[in-house]
């Protein structure tokens, strides 16, 4: 979300539960799960519309177990 007083926010909605702490706390993110992998990625860009490859798995897979075995993937820099 954008803060009008600290710009782009990344807030996570998994949080609060037993075991996930994630808080809204400007100007501190505090996610819900940190990376693990050298796979997963915090990125630091803002996409206003999603990856047309995005797009195009979730409108060709009816299941998300069908989506999560045909991931797409991206080159990152």
């Amino acid at each position: 979300m954008y803060l009008k007083d600290f710009g782009w926010y990344r807030i996570d909605a998994r949080g609060n539960k037993p075991g996930v702490d994630a808080r809204f706390a400007p100007p501190l993110e505090k996610l819900a799960f940190a990376t693990r992998t050298r796979e997963e990625r915090m990125l630091p860009e803002v996409w206003a519309e999603p990856l047309p490859v995005v797009v195009e798995t979730l409108e060709c897979y009816d299941t998300w177990d069908q989506v999560l075995a045909n991931l797409p993937d991206v080159e990152l820099l």
